[in-house]
């Protein structure tokens, strides 16, 4: 019962109908083919969209296949709560594809009960109840014969002779789309893409907890989720080279550079000086612009560069990362849109395993560390060096650092702190051993000696006594790779200025450096462990 072979161009439904907020719903039945034939997944027709417009969870086809599937199939008394679905339509220009009537008897107006008509060019996508519906289809398949029950299934008793009476809940946002009220907006779809991911959201928060990447892909409010979709959006990094669905961590031979928890917690500790930012909310599309005004295209501290330019620069610009990108396309890795996983043959797999292996920097720990380690000498120096020809001179000591293998993973200087000095060479995900490296590369970067007998100790003392750090080796360090500062002219003005503004906020960035607290205080966003677990 495809609607698109239907007749005429509108089909309609009896309903009970209800008003909550600017959300209108309607609650009515659907015959099970209608319900699998034309209730549609997100994906299915997302493969133009943008990175705002994918709301949708990777589906776990063996979890609707063995639990929900089987729950269907082995008879006694079953039943679903409502599918809940949107009406999408194809363009802004689409502007009326539903309407409703009131339903009299005896010449008397029932209340609630009505007639929903709706257009059948429109989508109509399910925002909760997705394996549901996929389980659905499944039994539709084979109720109908297209895929039969295999030998265990039957041995098991399963039966899909029977059809069922789906319970949906349409949703509709004020009167968009309605027939009408063309005028309501100018950018219906727009408009109803971003009321939808807002209401996915909240029913997946308080059903079944939903991932930490799907939550930073559908946060509207923390600044912490809206700068890590702001660069995927603008494309300021490919997000095909962005992990963002399946797992929190990267696998070992995944052609993902990095991941987008990763991004979150880079914002975060640019962040770090504007801590009531992070907490805050930003909840109407005006605080909203304003905070990516002000966080995003600008920066508190870096008002010449930018949260944006300094991620921008980090993850293109830094040779290790070209490197990266460089490889797959020699090696000739197609990587699929998301959440699409890609399909690489073995001799890819290999080569991007040995790849990742081979540096720190193609870990998410190790990308942790040097970023923050960058972060925090870029929010040190005077105010009148955070310039964009301070970003390439870092460039050129990240680059010698890395041609001379201070990077390799399998130096001895990274051993028994983030490695383990087994064969694999694994990265040792737990303690305190990423702050001592930040640390370490920070005063690689900034060539002092402040502090660098106290920061061996306290390796030695917290990590491991076999660390192998030791002054003249740091000094060895500092002396080739230290970042040469450009040569800028200074006036009185902003001699002065630079020194009010070191004032202003050296005693937050005086204080100890924390992984752990900063992730959980900052924002709603928290982090498991295993985001910096590598999986074979």
């Amino acid at each position: 019962m495809e609607l698109d072979n239907q007749c005429p161009e509108t089909i309609e439904y009896k309903a009970i109908t209800g008003k909550f907020g600017e959300v209108r719903y309607f609650i009515t039945t659907l015959e099970q083919s209608d319900a699998v034939e034309n209730i549609r997944f997100a994906d299915e027709i997302q493969g133009s969209w943008s990175f705002s417009e994918r709301v949708q969870r990777k589906l776990d086809e063996k979890r609707a296949e063995t639990e929900i599937f089987s729950y269907l199939a082995q008879g006694g008394i079953r039943f679903f709560n409502s599918i809940v679905v949107v009406l999408l339509p194809n363009s802004n220009e689409q502007r009326e594809f539903w309407d409703f009537s009131t339903v009299s008897s005896q010449g008397k107006t029932v209340e609630k009960w009505v007639n929903l008509k709706l257009y059948k060019n429109v989508a109509r996508i399910v925002i909760d109840g997705q394996h549901r519906l996929l389980s659905l289809k499944r039994y539709w398949n084979a109720h109908t014969g297209k895929e039969p029950l295999n030998s265990q299934q039957l041995k098991d008793s399963f039966d899909c002779s029977e059809t069922f009476d789906i319970p949906v809940v349409y949703l509709v946002f004020r009167e968009l789309g309605r027939v009408g009220y063309s005028n309501a907006s100018e950018t219906i779809r727009d408009d109803i893409i971003k009321a939808t991911r807002n209401i996915f959201t909240v029913i997946n928060k308080t059903a079944k907890s939903i991932d930490k990447q799907t939550q930073l892909l559908l946060d509207d409010s923390k600044i912490s989720a809206l700068i890590p979709r702001k660069i995927l959006e603008e494309k300021v990094l490919e997000d095909k080279y962005v992990k963002w669905s399946s797992t929190n961590s990267l696998n070992q031979a995944d052609p993902y550079l990095t991941t987008l928890n990763l991004i979150s917690e880079c914002t975060m500790e640019i962040l770090k000086d504007s801590p009531q930012t992070l907490k805050k909310s930003f909840n109407s599309p005006t605080e909203r612009q304003m905070a990516l005004k002000d966080y995003y295209d600008s920066h508190p501290h870096l008002s010449q560069i930018g949260t944006k330019a300094v991620l921008n620069w980090f993850f293109n610009e830094l040779q290790p990362f070209k490197d990266w990108i460089l490889q797959l396309n020699y090696l000739d890795v197609d990587v699929p849109i998301q959440p699409d996983q890609p399909q690489l043959k073995p001799s890819q797999k290999t080569a991007i395993k040995s790849l990742r292996q081979s540096s720190i920097l193609y870990t998410v720990l190790g990308q942790k560390i040097l970023f923050f380690a960058v972060s925090r000498y870029l929010l040190r120096i005077r105010k009148e060096y955070r310039i964009t020809a301070t970003l390439s001179a870092i460039s050129d000591s990240i680059k010698k650092m890395d041609q001379e293998g201070f990077f390799q993973r399998n130096q001895p200087h990274w051993s028994n702190i983030i490695v383990q000095p087994n064969e694999n060479l694994s990265i040792l995900t737990k303690g305190s051993g990423a702050d001592k490296c930040v640390e370490l590369v920070k005063m690689i970067l900034s060539d002092t000696s402040d502090g660098v007998r106290e920061l061996i100790k306290k390796t030695k003392e917290e990590i491991s006594p076999d660390v192998n750090w030791n002054e003249h080796l740091i000094s060895k360090w500092k002396k080739e790779f230290h970042v040469i500062l450009p040569r800028v002219d200074l006036i009185d003005e902003q001699l002065q200025e630079s020194s009010e503004s070191e004032d202003l906020f050296s005693e937050v960035r005086e204080k100890p450096d924390s992984f752990e607290e900063e992730e959980n205080e900052f924002g709603k966003i928290e982090y498991d462990g295993d985001i910096f677990q590598e999986n074979e």
